[in-house]
């Protein structure tokens, strides 16, 4: 699978995202640690997905996304996004511990676009989350992942809202996220190498900022088992990443809904 140039910094915001709704929680909180022993949470279904960014030029349509999350109770969690977790702390209010995180390739001859940029190999990333509930409703999360195509390291933190309940069997969920990557993971989404080929200069970004962004997160609650799930998430490039030749757009807008069914 090709990651669109513009998108490239997204994946990090994903995982923040995501692993934050793949971690032990689940719109009503740290649901992994109240779980009897060798029981189960699980979701599975689809979702219509669509983003601003496109790939190369070209139109980004709708597509559709399995959506699925499984968590145990002895704390190992995993989702349709890439993620895989095991969360290991026993102490209320705080979650830790490894992640393996899903990764996308690329390869620049896809796309004229790409000339002069980094191939990424789709190898998954290793890793480990930190949070802490600041109150019943406010965590603060955080993630250190190793980019095993690029050689260097990622990081993430995030903060998420869940806000009062606004009509029965409805939950709303905010969250503000910043990404910080090293130089080799930088260089490997956003240099380019002209060497007199179709790239129009040559750029190369050092670590820095990868980009900043917010999501909003809805959650209908149809029956004891049918959840619509809908979400609308913002990201903006750094300074470093935006500047590259093979970034189209600073920002970009991603927005998600679909249902689920609850085992």
């Amino acid at each position: 699978m090709t990651k669109p140039p513009a998108l490239a910094a997204l994946p990090y915001l994903t995982s923040l995202l995501l692993a934050g709704a793949c971690l032990p929680v689940l719109a009503e909180g740290s649901a992994a640690m109240m779980m009897p022993d060798g029981s189960r949470d699980m979701y599975a279904g689809l979702a219509l997905t669509a983003s601003t960014a496109a790939a190369s030029g070209e139109q980004r349509p709708t597509v559709l996304r399995p959506l699925l999350q499984v968590q145990w109770s002895n704390g190992i969690f995993l989702s349709a996004s890439g993620v895989v977790g095991w969360q290991l702390s026993e102490r209320p209010g705080v979650e830790y511990g490894p992640l393996l995180l899903g990764s996308n390739d690329r390869d620049p001859h896809d796309s004229r676009r790409l000339a002069g940029s980094h191939p990424i190999r789709g190898t998954p990333d290793l890793g480990g989350f930190y949070s802490f509930y600041l109150n019943p409703q406010l965590r603060l999360q955080s993630r250190l992942s190793y980019d095993t195509s690029a050689r260097g390291w990622s990081s993430g933190v995030e903060l998420q809202q869940a806000l009062p309940e606004l009509a029965p069997h409805h939950s709303l969920s905010l969250s503000v996220g910043l990404d910080v990557n090293s130089g080799a993971v930088m260089r490997e989404r956003f240099e380019v190498v002209a060497n007199g080929g179709s790239a129009p200069r040559s750029y190369r970004p050092g670590g820095g900022v990868a980009g900043a962004g917010a999501a909003v997160n809805w959650n209908w609650q149809l029956g004891s088992s049918w959840l619509l799930h809908s979400s609308l998430s913002g990201y903006r490039l750094g300074l470093e990443a935006a500047d590259s030749p093979i970034v189209e757009r600073r920002q970009s807008l991603t927005w998600s809904s679909g249902l689920a069914y609850r085992f």
